[in-house]
């Protein structure tokens, strides 16, 4: 009996270390990714850069598992691609796919949005709310990499009150893609990125309301604004 007893206490704690283990490498491998992703919106690992997963990891100074898990995820949300035996190269920016990722985007966010204001709870709302005045503070301290921390929040919240785990996960990619390319225009044009941001807030307090009608036009309206900061910056390059 003592024996079954001490056999059960030590499948027990096999488990519970084994259930730690997993625990930690999904949270490694969780900040890993958050890191990467920071470093190729902000710029910091350059467009066109190739790396090795060595590198990767000792600049993170997390373990190459974790960071080999971070690489795969970074590389369905086409932020990275892997390069078989060559390393890992960061995707480059090319405007004539950013106008094809937005012809989808709205589509989803304008579903998004409708759904987000037929079915966000009250406490939701007020976070809308809250967000809207937290953006339009940061923007008129004109903090980028606030704006930009707060949209993802925004994206990731409106995502989950809209109750479509399909739409939310389809458009994700392609938010993370866009505030890299939001991120390097960010002071192309002072006013139209006010423009941009102002819209923002716009459609979380539309949404809020729980005016559908309202947060679709104010959905493609915000889009339309994206649209010409990105074609001004497509003519720029194209007057060199």
């Amino acid at each position: 009996m003592k024996f079954e007893n001490k056999k059960i206490d030590d499948m027990e704690k096999n488990k519970a270390s084994v259930l730690k283990k997993n625990k930690n490498k999904e949270t490694l491998a969780g900040i890993a990714y958050e890191k990467l992703e920071t470093m190729i919106i902000t710029l910091q690992l350059k467009p066109g850069s190739l790396w090795t997963e060595k590198e990767l990891s000792e600049v993170l100074e997390i373990g190459r598992m974790p960071v080999r898990e971070a690489i795969q995820r970074l590389d369905a949300a086409h932020l990275l691609t892997i390069m078989p035996r060559r390393g890992v190269l960061v995707t480059e920016l090319k405007i004539e796919e950013f106008f094809l990722q937005l012809e989808v985007r709205r589509l989803l966010e304008k579903l998004i949005a409708t759904r987000a204001a037929r079915f966000a709870i009250p406490s939701e709302r007020e976070r809308f709310l809250q967000l809207a005045d937290d953006y339009e503070k940061v923007t008129n301290e004109k903090d980028e990499l606030k704006a930009i921390e707060i949209d993802n929040e925004f994206n990731e919240f409106i995502g989950i009150c809209a109750r479509n785990h399909y739409a939310a996960s389809a458009v994700a990619p392609l938010h993370a893609l866009a505030r890299r390319l939001y991120y390097m225009q960010y002071n192309l044009d002072p006013n139209l990125t006010k423009a941009i941001n102002y819209a923002h807030c716009d459609l979380m307090r539309a949404v809020a309301s729980g005016d559908e009608t309202l947060a679709a036009e104010k959905s493609d309206y915000l889009l339309d604004c994206v649209e010409k900061l990105t074609q001004l910056k497509f003519d720029m390059y194209h007057k060199r």
